[in-house]
């Protein structure tokens, strides 16, 4: 095979998505029954929306770096942030003087050749014009304005359009790569047809109070918001548009989505080592199966080339078929994931920190590891990866001990009064039992799995768990509208220093409630602390913390399971979804 790893120092984790190969099987071997120069690509969900301010969403945003480039890109070789849309790395200066002095400004420049489709040059102007939507606040853009609130300033070089400088009033552990990689820039001819946002002031939606004042004055505000929310911007081939190599030329709905590779590409020009704007396939085609078994098939049948995320029951089978072995590569790279429960904690059952303990007693991860898993993975302690030098070894992964977990809820006042097994308790003067809802993506046997066995692993210690299979999107939703219980949840670890503003602070997404005045001062003071041993200090208490008030019950760090059709030469990475659909190069 072709494939390249990447070197082993690079370790662990889990692949959230899922890609395979098309090709017609014989006796012995398979043979295509699509044209040589395409992709087919196996994702586990359909994408909730294609707009890169609007969604979280993995699958979205695997599909949208192929349609629109940031400034800058992680290399899937190196793990390291490299030029994408930008012609280097930023040049920084940290300000000594003047109105943000205590910051850094970050300057760039747009490579010469960059173009958008009706012809006209990339500039800073679209950068600004992205900041512009980010920072709408009537655009539902919340975790992405948390990133970008050090910004203070945008200067465009007044001789060169296409170069300009970024000014923070803060230091930021991720300055460059937030600036050069959170948000693409968007063209505002095309998102932005009628000006709606030409006339405001970017500096006045970068600060909170004119920012509120504009969005109760300007109805501006509001009808841009609805316009980039609509479907035409969201769904519809002709309104998602970026700079990048390929276009969205088709979406079936539960079917397919299908990236055509642009002629004449601007990206072809450009001289020397730019990995990043390599953009091999013709044709892009990403499929959404959730069931693994119809995956297996579609993968057996020659319909896939790459199935990422392969659950490891039927990777297991695949590797011992004879005629797959032949045409495929099978991997199991390192992967920077966490899987997880996100729980509601402004809710009255989940308010109190010992019940959330309970239910992570209640949780036989170990079980779900060698049933589930195949054995591939290992127990997760939360959000930081265990191969990075800030993971807090002395927080352990909490063992399934059921007595234990009766215990703290009998501490926090729930027994079970009737004797029908769930513990219960007065609430608010009304008999409640310990009765949760938890949601999960339908139509995974993985999460099926996951899902029965926390069911019956949680009877044990007197919980009850009602199990509400939805659609991704669904859920999505509903986490965003903190309208759930329990939640299971997945998230792709950056290999860059943690964030976690985005998840526990009152400013970010804050999906399960945990943010309190203490943590958020302590998150800002990570967030602005360049030396890396006393930032270190605080990554290992917030971990304490988090260990001990659970708004998030750490379940596994699995192992990738990748199968890559052996045509096909592409770097395999512990990034999601463990290669870069664009670098597919095809053999000769």
């Amino acid at each position: 095979m072709n494939v390249k790893p990447l070197p082993p120092t690079l370790l662990l984790t889990l692949l959230l998505a899922a890609f395979s190969c098309k090709t017609d099987k014989t006796e012995t071997s398979f043979e295509l029954g699509h044209p040589a120069d395409e992709a087919h690509l196996q994702i586990d969900a359909e994408p909730d929306r294609l707009n890169p301010l609007l969604t979280t969403s993995n699958y979205s945003n695997t599909i949208l770096g192929c349609i629109m480039p940031r400034l800058l890109e992680v290399s899937p070789r190196t793990m390291e942030m490299v030029p994408q849309l930008a012609k280097s790395r930023a040049e920084t200066q940290t300000l000594t003087e003047g109105p943000y002095a205590g910051g850094v400004s970050y300057t760039f420049e747009i490579r010469p050749e960059a173009v958008w489709d009706n012809g006209q040059p990339v500039t800073a102007e679209d950068f600004v014009f992205a900041m512009k939507a980010a920072f709408n606040p009537k655009v539902p853009a919340a975790p992405y304005r948390v990133y970008l609130s050090f910004i203070k300033a945008i200067e465009i070089d007044p001789g060169n359009p296409k170069r300009f400088t970024v000014f923070t009033d803060r230091p930021s552990i991720i300055g460059e790569e937030v600036i050069g990689n959170a948000v693409p820039l968007l063209p505002a001819y095309h998102y932005d047809p009628d000006g709606l946002m030409a006339d405001i002031p970017l500096a006045d939606l970068m600060d909170q109070e004119k920012a509120k004042a504009l969005a109760e004055e300007n109805e501006n505000l509001q009808a841009f918001a609805d316009l980039f929310a609509s479907p035409r911007y969201n769904r519809e081939p002709e309104g998602i548009t970026g700079c990048g190599a390929y276009k969205l030329t088709s979406w079936e709905t539960g079917q397919r989505l299908i990236l055509e590779r642009k002629n004449d590409w601007w990206g072809d020009k450009v001289e020397g080592d730019a990995e990043m704007l390599k953009a091999y396939p013709q044709r892009l085609v990403f499929r959404p199966i959730a069931d693994p078994n119809t995956g297996v098939a579609a993968l057996k049948d020659g319909q896939l080339d790459v199935y990422p995320n392969v659950p490891p029951k039927q990777f297991e089978e695949l590797k011992e078929t004879d005629f797959v072995q032949e045409a495929f590569a099978f991997h199991t790279p390192s992967s920077l994931v966490h899987t997880f429960i996100y729980v509601n904690t402004r809710v009255d059952k989940l308010s109190d920190k010992k019940v959330r303990k309970a239910i992570a007693y209640a949780v036989d991860v170990d079980e779900m590891i060698n049933t589930a898993f195949n054995g591939l993975g290992v127990p997760s302690t939360g959000p930081v990866h265990p191969t990075f030098s800030y993971y807090n070894k002395e927080v352990k992964p909490i063992p399934y001990d059921p007595e234990k977990a009766r215990a703290l809820l009998e501490e926090a006042g729930w027994t079970d009064s009737n004797n029908n097994g769930i513990v219960d308790k007065e609430i608010n003067g009304q008999r409640t039992e310990l009765s949760l809802s938890y949601n999960y993506t339908a139509g995974r046997d993985l999460s099926q799995s996951i899902a029965l066995m926390l069911q019956e692993s949680a009877k044990r210690a007197g919980i009850e768990i009602k199990l509400n299979p939805q659609e991704h999107t669904v859920n999505m939703d509903n986490l965003k509208r903190r309208e759930f219980e329990l939640v299971g949840g997945a998230k792709s670890i950056q290999p860059i220093p943690w964030q976690p503003k985005q998840d526990f602070h009152s400013e970010g997404d804050d999906r399960t409630g945990f943010a309190s005045p203490a943590t958020d001062e302590m998150i800002d003071r990570i967030q602005s602390t360049l030396d890396a041993e006393e930032r270190k200090k605080m990554y290992l208490e917030l971990q304490e913390i988090l260990n001990e008030e659970m708004p998030i019950i750490p379940l596994i760090v699995p192992q990738g399971r990748l199968v890559i059709h052996e045509r096909l030469e592409t770097p395999v990475t512990p990034m999601f979804p463990g290669y870069a659909p664009p670098l597919l190069q095809m053999e000769e």
